[in-house]
């Protein structure tokens, strides 16, 4: 499922923020748990 939204300023920056992290998350907790630390230790 993907999120489209218009920025245009409708959407305060806090909630553009929080989508970005729920969506990081939620891909990152589908990754192997090796590629996932490989992840976060390049981050």
């Amino acid at each position: 499922m993907w999120n489209t939204i218009i920025l245009d300023s409708s959407i305060p920056k806090g909630a553009i923020e929080r989508m970005m992290v729920n969506s990081f998350r939620l891909v990152v907790s589908k990754m192997a748990k090796k590629d996932q630390q490989s992840l976060f230790i390049h981050m």
